[in-house]
């Protein structure tokens, strides 16, 4: 079951959001894993349409510190940059397999 964690960013402010990647409560190594995460207007919205983002390492997504399970996302701008709310999921690929750790909403304010 992936993890919830509801964000919320204001417009124009720093776009990144760090998270630790869990499996059963402990901490998750990352040293053997890919992660990339999409975000998305809305949660029943396909992963690769139009209006999806998908973000890789190198690309919005950082591992920190593999060890601990520490990952940075950098949202696009064209999101935080627009007041509103998209889904996200950050995904795991580990031994072949692919889960999805984390799951949520960003929540963009223009305060």
């Amino acid at each position: 079951m992936p993890d919830t964690i509801n964000i919320t960013l204001t417009e124009d402010d720093d776009n990144s959001a760090t998270f630790t990647i869990t499996s059963g409560g402990d901490p998750l190594g990352l040293a053997s894993a890919d992660v990339f995460a999409i975000v998305k207007p809305d949660q029943h919205v396909e992963d690769d349409a139009a209006t999806a983002y998908e973000l890789t390492e190198g690309d919005g997504v950082a591992i920190l510190d593999a060890a601990p399970g520490s990952v940075r996302l950098d949202f696009p701008d064209a999101v935080a940059e627009s007041p509103g709310s998209w889904f996200y999921k950050i995904r795991v690929t580990q031994g072949g397999t692919t889960r999805t750790a984390v799951v949520g909403w960003l929540s963009v304010s223009d305060v």
